[in-house]
């Protein structure tokens, strides 16, 4: 194992202080309540932009010996928040974190001579298999500081605790909803995801105090979100080219608001004139529209992008080549917005999709006339219409485009070479790094053809796998070191596919068969 330099070392504290949720799935987020450093024996007020700073700099440069942390851990389930102190010792190089509750474990990480030793009186396979892979991996990650943080525009103890909340009074029933109805896409991703733009929405709302009179979801899909702002008591309605199987199971109040209608750009009209917000929650190809319509409309919007499209219907075409696909849309999308005359807001949302990227336009500049708004939608279709003479959107009849459509021994035979790649790359089989390219030049056009018009490609086969591989930083991929399962047994969630190390890892799984959630 190649060696730590120090400035690495103090960059992976510097992402674990911020992120022990990353290595516990029981906590959902850290809270920095107090900083202080040590300087000249004593401890005195400081900031959490004197602790990151201090951390960047050399040695020679810092101005204290260390620094004392206080802060909270958000639990995902447990009613009251942990309370923990850090301790961050430049002169020993060292970093030690206790907690104010028996249910999570001190531990201690110090940098010895380039390599990691690791301190906790108990858990060892939980030092081993979880955080030195993570600190290893984040010494060595390229840090990106333009990156949107994720829920930054919320008070994060209100998010969670009104989260928590929605998940205990809706989640059961919703469950319900699905078996009844005998939907096909997974209940527990739909549902914890909804439930978490509600609580966003919820959140955001009542502290820019900008609560609707009324709400908008175009493209709302299964209805599942109007339904639960709905019952929260937010007045608001869903509009869809076509019903679903679940619309009929709603409560009367929410039933009458989901509406069968397709919305078209250039046609649409509110059939309710209190609505002043507009939600797009993967909305496809309404997405780049959103902005659009709520200029048009005189409303406030919400938008989380998904799949990549222009305002012809068409498939987005690349502006930016050098970013990813997903990035080039959003910055794409963003650029809409402020051609539409609103202040861009940005978020990250903490929900199980890759695309949780969202924007939000809560104030318009009123001088940016409709006028000009409607000459550069114009100028769009002029540049990227594809032959059609009007704005063409999806048909009534769906298709699904995703991984879980293409041949399942096309999925499997290009995760496994991908796997025995990685695998190669290093002389310890769960250090191995490969960048994307790397990969993809290793893979041949028939490999790919199988996936790239589904999904659009390698990369989110590689997200799909997200039991297998892992994004090291960059674009680096790697083996996702296994976890032992922090999950209550689940007839929903665990022990339905067997487990991939155990079949092909040369040395096989490192959890016990109670500890692991696949089959052994």
């Amino acid at each position: 194992m190649a060696a730590v330099e120090e400035a690495q070392f103090w960059q992976a504290i510097g992402i674990l202080i911020k992120n022990y949720h990353a290595l516990n799935k029981k906590i959902f987020e850290v809270v920095i309540t107090q900083v202080e450093k040590q300087q000249d024996g004593l401890l005195r007020g400081s900031s959490e932009e004197e602790l990151v700073k201090s951390l960047k700099e050399e040695l020679s440069n810092r101005t204290c010996t260390g620094f004392k942390i206080r802060f909270k851990l958000l639990p995902k389930k447990l009613q009251d928040n942990i309370l923990g102190t850090g301790i961050v010792d430049f002169v020993e190089c060292k970093y030690e974190c206790q907690f104010a509750s028996d249910d999570i474990e001190d531990f201690s990480v110090q940098l010895s001579k380039g390599q990691l030793l690791l301190q906790a009186k108990q858990n060892q396979n939980w030092l081993e298999f979880v955080l030195k892979p993570k600190l290893l991996s984040w010494s060595q990650s390229k840090q990106n500081e333009s990156k949107v943080k994720s829920l930054g525009l919320l008070n994060l103890e209100k998010y969670n605790d009104l989260y928590k909340k929605l998940k205990q009074k809706h989640s059961h029933r919703l469950l319900e909803y699905w078996k009844t109805a005998q939907e096909s896409t997974d209940p527990l991703k739909f549902i914890y995801e909804d439930l978490a733009i509600a609580a966003y929405l919820i959140v955001l709302w009542s502290q820019t105090q900008s609560e609707p009179k009324a709400f908008a979801d175009l493209g709302c899909g299964n209805g599942l979100l109007v339904h639960v702002l709905n019952d929260e008591g937010y007045k608001g309605y869903g509009y869809d080219i076509r019903k679903r199987k679940l619309w009929s199971l709603y409560p009367e109040d929410t039933k009458q608001n989901l509406i069968e209608k397709a919305v078209e750009p250039n046609s649409f009209r509110l059939d309710f004139p209190d609505i002043d917000w507009l939600i797009g929650n993967h909305s496809d190809e309404l997405s780049p529209w959103l902005p659009v319509l709520s200029a048009r409309l005189n409303t406030n919007y919400f938008l989380l992008p998904c799949c990549p499209f222009e305002l012809s219907g068409a498939k987005f075409r690349r502006r930016n080549t050098k970013i990813s696909a997903y990035q080039d849309f959003f910055q794409y999308v963003t650029q809409v917005s402020k051609e539409c005359g609103f202040e861009v807001l940005q978020d990250r949302l903490k929900i199980p999709s890759t695309k949780r990227l969202a924007l939000l336009g809560i104030k318009r500049n009123t001088s940016k006339s409709i006028t000009s708004v409607e000459y550069f939608v114009q100028e769009e279709l002029r540049k990227y219409r594809t032959g059609e003479s009007e704005v063409k959107l999806r048909e009534k009849g769906e298709s699904v485009r995703n991984c879980t459509q293409v041949d399942k021994t096309i999925i499997d035979g290009l995760v496994l070479k991908i796997f025995n790649q990685i695998l190669a790359s290093s002389e310890d089989k769960w250090a191995g790094r490969l960048s994307m390219r790397e990969i993809a030049q290793s893979l041949s056009k028939e490999e790919l053809s199988g996936i790239k018009s589904e999904c659009g490609g390698i990369k989110t086969l590689l997200r799909n796998k997200h039991e297998v591989f892992e994004f090291c930083g960059g674009d680096l991929i790697g083996i996702k070191t296994p976890k032992p399962s922090t999950h209550l047994p689940s007839r929903l969630t665990t022990k339905k596919r067997n487990c991939f190390f155990k079949q092909h890892h040369p040395l096989g799984c490192p959890l016990l068969d109670v500890d692991c959630s696949f089959i052994h």
